[in-house]
């Protein structure tokens, strides 16, 4: 069935229509930028360039280390970088790591600007112009798409900061210098609330002559996604003394049970999706993949294959090699068992989607010699200290040569359809079990989680609705964290969940290469190079910001 609508947001920050001047003090509105906002608010078009100015402050994780490297999916080769704060001790508001508290709060003033001053204008004086209603259609909708990226910048901020400042209008200096922090959990149902209201007014597709047929926007989709993720966060342990919230899972499930009854209307089924048609395409095709709700295009380029190629060929560096936490999630294939002499073969076909291994064919179409001594292994200046090196996102046949150096298509997925299924059988199994079922919730866990692993090539068994709980929640996890590699939600899940202390202690494959050509994988554990520290699961507010601002508190335990 063709789709109906394409839910899928892409953003191309590249290109800025219009920046406005940086103020000194996040929120606070300066006086020396009046004759900018004057010039931007002035007229219909530029206005509208104002609101979608609001699209630049979404980030992604691709970068040189990603925050996969600071848990347990992956380990960053160089011992340099500063990824290793948030385990090795040093971490803290005089050295901190990831540090967006400024960076979000001007998104958000920026957003706040907008709202204030420009948002419900009407520009009377365009009325009679030819494509007035057709302008006046998409600029009157950027009033729901800025709010809903006001949401999910707070969302950013709380999932960092924990307590941070709500402040939803323009500020002056005073003002600003002396705000005060609103507890997380009330934060974060303001963000559901704002993300269910925008969803009742943005559409469901922008792909229309009413909006000329343009991708690139927030849509109805996008805000429940975010409602559903951020009601899931809100009710986890982390903000309810380790224990769940069921009346805030409920809502997180009913969430993310109207976009799979959505997109499942629309023709969009994980039964006809392979988990390679999200990225890794030939021809860049993933970057219409009909399961993705929402993406930030990147445009052509190789800087992802340079950081994690092996350093062993042309152009690589290696950064994020996976760990051995990571590839034992994957399970076996129906009807084979694991064999410790060959480790990798019947595995979930999603681990070599995922995972460089040992004696697979991947940059350049080399084999890769992982083993000891081998060339893609240690002891090797730069090899990967794992085992493994990262397959997902990078395109084997990528060419960093200085003559004929070639480029693809770069997508960060921000929601998509397999992350929702998990979220509501994450929901669904604290509320009704593995397998029951209610009038709000008529989906089990155990079919929602099945859904995932009964994708599109994938011949792995289905989990069975006769487990415990306990066993469950077990199983659930581990296909979070098999389904969502590399997506940014290991690191953030390991502290809504409150398990950073089982996190530590990292896995890896020794490789070695026998007399006879064979090879013997040893499976170790590195428990000397992480600590953990229950005051890691927020970040610590910069001192900066703590010396401006009396009222702002550290951090719990910082």
């Amino acid at each position: 069935m063709k789709n109906k609508y394409k839910h899928k947001i892409v953003l191309l920050l590249s290109a800025v229509m219009l920046t406005f001047t940086a103020c000194n003090d996040f929120l606070e509105y300066s006086e020396t930028d009046t004759l900018n906002e004057e010039l931007a608010f002035s007229n219909l078009q530029r206005a509208t360039s104002a609101g979608l100015n609001c699209y630049t402050y979404l980030q992604d994780n691709f970068g040189s280390a990603m925050r996969s490297s600071g848990c347990d999916e992956s380990q960053y080769a160089w011992p340099a970088s500063y990824i290793h704060k948030y385990y090795n001790g040093s971490w803290s508001s005089f050295n901190t790591v990831d540090d967006q508290w400024g960076h979000f709060y001007q998104g958000i003033f920026v957003c706040n600007n907008f709202l204030e001053k420009a948002a419900d204008k009407e520009f009377e004086e365009y009325l009679y112009n030819e494509d007035y209603e057709r302008l006046y259609t998409n600029f009157k909708n950027l009033k729901w798409e800025v709010r809903a990226l006001r949401a999910y910048f707070y969302f950013e901020l709380v999932k960092r900061y924990g307590n941070v400042p709500l402040v939803t209008d323009v500020l002056n200096k005073e003002e600003v210098n002396s705000v005060s922090q609103t507890d997380a959990k009330k934060v974060l149902e303001w963000i559901a609330s704002e993300s269910h209201t925008c969803s009742d007014y943005l559409p469901d597709t922008y792909d229309v002559n009413e909006y000329s047929k343009q991708t690139g926007r927030v849509t109805r989709l996008f805000a429940k996604a975010l409602e559903a993720r951020v009601l899931l966060y809100a009710a986890s342990p982390l903000h309810n003394n380790g224990t769940y919230d069921l009346d805030l899972l409920r809502s997180s499930g009913l969430a993310s049970l109207s976009i799979i009854n959505t997109m499942e209307a629309n023709g969009v089924s994980l039964s006809s999706i392979e988990y390679s048609d999200l990225w890794n395409s030939e021809g860049d095709t993933h970057a219409k993949c009909p399961e993705v709700i929402a993406n930030i295009m990147k445009g052509a380029t190789n800087s992802f294959e340079r950081e994690n190629f092996p350093i062993s060929v042309e152009g690589g560096k290696t950064g994020n090699c996976p760990t051995q936490n990571l590839v034992d999630a994957y399970d076996m294939q129906s009807g084979f068992t694991y064999d410790p002499a060959n480790p990798y073969a019947n595995r979930d076909q999603r681990l070599q989607q995922t995972v460089v291994v040992n004696q697979s064919e991947w940059a350049y179409n080399e084999t890769m010699d992982i083993f000891f001594g081998g060339k893609d292994g240690l002891p090797n200046k730069g090899a990967t200290p794992t085992g493994y090196y990262l397959k997902k996102y990078a395109m084997k046949n990528t060419n960093l040569n200085p003559v004929g150096t070639t480029q693809h298509k770069m997508v960060w997925i921000l929601f998509r359809l397999g992350e929702v299924y998990l979220n509501y059988a994450e929901a669904a199994s604290q509320i009704n079990g593995v397998s029951g079922t209610d009038a709000d919730l008529p989906l089990s866990a155990v079919d929602a989680i099945n859904k995932v692993r009964t994708r599109k090539g994938l011949t792995i068994d289905v989990i069975s609705n006769a487990l415990s709980l306990e066993d469950f929640t077990a199983q659930y996890r581990k296909e979070r964290m098999v389904e969502l590699a590399f997506e940014d939600h290991r690191f953030w899940d390991v502290r809504r969940w409150m398990i950073g202390d089982a996190t530590v202690a990292i896995k890896t494959m020794k490789i070695e290469k026998a007399v006879d050509g064979s090879f013997i994988y040893t499976k170790e554990v590195d428990n000397s190079t992480r600590l953990w520290e229950d005051k890691y699961y927020f970040y610590p507010i910069n001192q900066s910001e703590l010396n401006i601002n009396p009222n702002l508190k550290p951090g719990k335990n910082w």
